[in-house]
């Protein structure tokens, strides 16, 4: 018997026309501007300077982008190719190692950061996902609009002004209802616009009456509610363009860099909830007022707003308490979707604008996954078993497609993230996010091009592969200090007290002047996260009754499945026995997921069949998730196969 939802999914399948960006379609990448923080999509390839022209920025300059007066400065806060010479003669070393260039002549090839302020090193950058994937479908929004004319006759006939209304819109509109804060304006709403206008309309209920020429602009707002950061985006729901996108850290963290402690904080203060709430609710409005002034909009003029995050990030927005997650069995107060007025959590909106709450599965599984899985595709896939993970300080996994969905929660710690390392950091200026060694030597890529003050959750992934890959680490974790195969890596492993650290970069070469160490128990901090997460990957696996080459397609969510590498993932164990060519990030898709919910009813409903039709795996009280989680705390024994005589991890080409 087929579980409810299938035939849903099957019917989805038919409005997309595709799941991936073709090589045909023209490619953009997005440029964020500091410290307006203004996204823009610019054809891919073309300088700074050409962007900033369209985007009406202004940046100073003599030569007209020609690169002879090296006034156009810029820092450039994500990963660039080498200066120019043009570069190398109009500004000094400390500029360029500032992370400075010339806009004229630097190039845009992927997403990109740079701040044009006066103090170019006053604002601190830090490296949050906001993109990702997006199938392209018709847009069948949740908020709609309709052009409306009442014929003058009307105007005589005895009607009320909503009757008048009603009579014309039948017989889609039959039932139609109206908010109080609609007929409160009606009248001369209907007065100014000449009895001909623009109807927003929530299912069959008038939200409001506006002029014609309003009929073609409208938008949507999306939230994903990320333990770390928070991210919206500017949606236009007329063609379905992502007109903006914000973020920020979570003011929470405060109070935690993880969910437990949050939890706990709210279970110890009796304003705790209030407290995260709050905190939540004013990061989001920030967000929302920079939104709008993107999209040069008044928050009177959005409608809708589609928010997904973990359940115990819902249930801080909805004020919701979330006490029964904490400890086994883990209940949360609510799992359906929740349609309410985005003014009842303080939500700066239209007065009768609505906020659409994913659905969740169970305390661990929220609706940042589901959106996760909406992204993937997965619940369209009729043949083909799908892997998908959102890697954070629990990771969260699926796996199956429309006939049969798995889903768990591994507890992987926060070292994924940088947290709990000697040397570890959040993704931000600084931070190791690459590691490659070519030449003998060995070289990182630091985000905002300047010299490094520690290591991120990526980096921390790809320097372990490198050293795994020729032999400085051992399958059992172990820092060797005399490898067969280290060559000049060898030198870099230091004795401290007996054990052995790895060196990555020297006091020279650091930002603070303190050398930065990748340590032994390093090491064992990220054996036990890899563990989690490959355990909770092969207890589906059996769980399902099958083996890794069943799986077709393997999907990465989430800033550390967008960064990190897929063979160096893979080498050290974290995605167990799968071949690194099947796996793609598909980037926050939390964010693509709400995005589609926002842009069709359809995968508003796909949300709710979802919350009841995929199975929950609860890992706490399975043995054979302990016996993997033992078995996979080592490194696999293999090393990956050299392509092309180049290592795996030369397919990115890091700077230093």
């Amino acid at each position: 018997m087929q579980k409810p939802g299938i035939k849903r999914f099957s019917r989805i399948r038919n409005i997309v026309r595709s799941t991936m960006p073709t090589k045909t379609r023209p490619q953009y990448v997005g440029l964020n501007i500091l410290p307006f923080d203004l996204w823009i999509k610019v054809p891919k390839g073309v300088t700074i300077w050409e962007a900033l022209k369209q985007a009406d920025v202004y940046v100073d300059g003599d030569c007209g982008g020609l690169g002879k007066c090296g006034k156009c400065k810029v820092r450039v806060l994500s990963s660039v190719g080498p200066p120019t010479q043009e570069e190398k003669t109009l500004l000094d070393e400390e500029e360029l190692r500032q992370g400075i260039r010339l806009a004229c002549r630097t190039q845009i090839d992927k997403d990109c950061t740079i701040n044009i302020g006066e103090d170019v090193s006053g604002t601190e950058y830090f490296q949050i996902l906001k993109s990702g994937y997006r199938p392209i479908l018709h847009p069948e929004p949740l908020v709609y609009k309709r052009l409306i004319t009442l014929p003058l006759d009307m105007q005589y006939d005895g009607l009320s002004d909503f009757d008048r209304i009603k009579v014309v819109m039948v017989p889609e509109n039959r039932d139609l209802t109206a908010t109080l804060h609609c007929l409160q304006t009606l009248p001369w709403m209907l007065e100014e616009t000449q009895y001909s206008g623009t109807a927003v309309l929530h299912k069959n209920t008038l939200l409001a009456w506006q002029h014609q020429e309003e009929v073609h602009r409208y938008y949507g707002v999306v939230f994903d509610l990320g333990t770390s950061t928070l991210v919206g985006k500017l949606i236009n729901l007329a063609d379905g363009s992502e007109v903006a996108a914000v973020s920020c850290l979570n003011s929470q963290i405060k109070y935690g860099t993880n969910i437990i402690s949050r939890l706990q904080y709210v279970q110890e203060r009796k304003d705790g909830l209030e407290t995260m709430h709050n905190m939540l609710v004013r990061d989001l409005n920030k967000i929302l007022n920079r939104l709008l002034r993107a999209g040069d909009l008044y928050p009177e003029e959005v409608f809708i707003a589609v928010a997904a995050g973990n359940t115990t990030m819902q249930h801080f927005l909805l004020t919701l308490d979330p006490s029964g997650i904490a400890e086994a069995p883990f209940t949360p107060v609510l799992t359906d979707g929740l349609i309410i007025n985005a003014a009842d959590v303080d939500i700066k909106l239209h007065p009768e604008a609505l906020l659409y709450v994913m659905p969740t599965r169970s305390g661990y599984i929220g609706g940042d996954l589901i959106s996760v899985i909406i992204a993937s595709g997965a619940a369209e896939q009729d043949d083909e078993i799908i892997l998908g993970l959102d890697i954070g300080t629990n990771g969260e996994i699926f796996l199956g497609n429309r006939k049969r969905i798995m889903t768990c929660s591994a507890a992987a710690g926060p070292s994924l993230e940088g947290a709990r390392i000697s040397h570890g950091m959040i993704a931000k200026a600084g931070a190791i996010e690459a590691v490659n060694f070519q030449d003998g030597e060995l070289l990182y890529h630091v985000i905002g091009n300047i010299s490094p003050k520690g290591i991120c959750g990526s980096g921390l992934v790809e320097l372990v592969a490198v050293l795994l890959q020729f032999g400085i680490i051992d399958h059992e974790g172990l820092i060797n200090h005399n490898s067969k195969n280290g060559g000049s890596l060898n030198s870099r492993v230091i004795e401290k007290a007996g054990v052995y650290n790895f060196l990555i970069a020297s006091e020279e070469e650091s930002l603070d002047g303190k050398p930065i160490y990748l340590t032994q128990k390093d090491v064992r901090e990220l054996q036990l996260a890899k563990g989690a997460i490959a355990a909770g990957i092969n207890t589906l696996m059996e769980e399902m009754g099958i083996s890794p080459g069943d799986i077709k397609r393997v999907y990465l969510a989430g800033a550390l499945g967008n960064y990190v590498n897929p063979y160096s993932a893979v080498r050290i164990g974290l995605i167990p026995g799968i071949d690194p060519s099947i796996i793609t990030s598909i980037g926050n898709a939390a964010s693509t997921g709400a995005s589609m919910v926002l842009l069709s009813k359809d995968y508003w409903q796909t949300a709710n069949d979802l919350a009841s039709f995929i199975e929950h795996v609860e890992l706490s009280s399975r043995t054979d998730f302990i016996n993997y989680f033992v078995k996979n705390m080592d490194f696999p024994l293999e090393n990956l196969e050299r392509i092309d005589d180049k290592v795996f991890w030369t397919a990115r080409t890091p700077t230093y």
